[in-house]
């Protein structure tokens, strides 16, 4: 997960994962086969040069993401595609992801645009989400799993996830120490 900072990127997987920054999710496909998706959430900082052409070099998909009210995150958006076709060729799986919906008075990027250049230019995938609500975030990980021609069944996916994670007491600290070491779950 890519993008400049203060975008959600981390929120985003919060969301995602449910408060645990979890490093690896096993996912199970339908014939058997088994799916490791490791959930990178860069710095949007990028002073590590080496850092961002590693991480481009080995992932294997990618989710980018904007603010909808920060244009100039969507011009890093641009430049963190172009670095990646750049290594990675045209074959790699992305998705764009516009955060921060709920600030839609504020809209510095327009929908039209950034989502026509994201599925009709750049052929990739294209999501509208809000990390602070929980509004579309499943929608982002659907998409990831689309554009990286993936088939799968989500939603008995998302509660065999949740029921993988650590239970947390109102203090947030989990319920049960051999809880804390997991830092991935199985999906089917």
């Amino acid at each position: 997960m890519m993008g400049s900072a203060k975008v959600g990127k981390s929120s985003i997987i919060s969301q995602f994962l449910y408060d645990k920054y979890l490093t690896k999710y096993q996912y199970v496909l339908p014939d058997g086969a088994s799916l490791t998706l490791d959930i990178l959430d860069t710095s949007g900082a990028y002073q590590f040069p080496a850092m961002r052409a590693l991480s481009i070099s080995t992932a294997d998909a990618f989710i980018l993401v904007f603010a909808v009210d920060n244009s100039d995150s969507w011009e890093e958006v641009q430049k963190l595609r172009e670095q990646i076709i750049e290594v990675r060729g045209h074959k790699v799986p992305i998705v764009v992801v516009g955060n921060k919906i709920d600030v839609e008075t504020n809209r510095a990027t327009s929908k039209e645009i950034t989502e026509s250049t994201a599925v009709f230019d750049w052929e990739c995938g294209y999501v509208e989400c809000c990390a602070k609500d929980n509004i579309h975030i499943i929608d982002v990980f659907k998409e990831l799993l689309v554009q990286a021609k993936i088939r799968y069944k989500l939603s008995p996916a998302v509660r065999r996830r949740r029921q993988s994670l650590p239970n947390y007491s109102s203090n947030g600290s989990a319920k049960s120490k051999h809880m804390l070491k997991r830092n991935s779950c199985t999906v089917a």
